[in-house]
């Protein structure tokens, strides 16, 4: 029997064979992460700080009501700190350690509200699913993790490493 995996608006339908599979499917709920949240006028600087604390590499948004409006990882963050036109440029080297301008440029990235930079298209699947669904997700859509939601509220997340370790059988 096929079963649908959840998309995001606009994006295709995908059905997984779950019967192909010679082994027992991993529901995500025994694998997830439980799901550290920010709200959407949290500072940067505080959404990094989650991540160090939580050894995560990144956190769901939510609004007012606690559903799911984006995602800030530490890439969308060090994005968000780095000029546009440095990230064209071969070499650094005009920059030097005493550059105040620099520390103070991206000091000022850190205290924007998360709203400013997430990302609010969000890989995300319903809690019920399996281990081998969150993985045909995330290869289909070029993520390294997946929220977990339960009535539009992120309960959970799962990164490529969980699914490895899972599927290899370790703990």
């Amino acid at each position: 029997m096929a079963s649908k995996v959840e998309r995001s608006p606009g994006d295709e339908e995908v059905y997984v064979d779950r019967e192909r599979a010679d082994r027992r499917d991993i529901l995500l709920k025994e694998i997830m992460h439980p799901a550290v949240s920010v709200t959407l006028d949290t500072p940067a600087r505080e959404a990094l700080q989650i991540m160090l604390e939580n050894r995560i590499s990144g956190v769901p948004v939510v609004d007012e009501s606690g559903k799911l409006a984006g995602v800030v990882t530490d890439a969308i963050l060090l994005d968000s700190a780095v000029p546009k036109y440095l990230k064209y440029l071969e070499n650094l080297a005009f920059v030097t350690e005493e550059a105040d301008r620099w520390v103070h440029y991206i000091s000022e990235c850190a205290d924007k509200p998360v709203r400013e930079v997430m990302a609010d298209k969000v890989a995300r699947m319903q809690v019920g699913h399996s281990d081998i669904e969150a993985a045909h997700k995330m290869v289909h859509d070029g993520v390294s993790s997946v929220v977990i939601t339960e009535n539009d509220k992120p309960v959970g997340i799962v990164t490529r490493l969980d699914l490895y370790a899972a599927i290899a059988g370790i703990e």
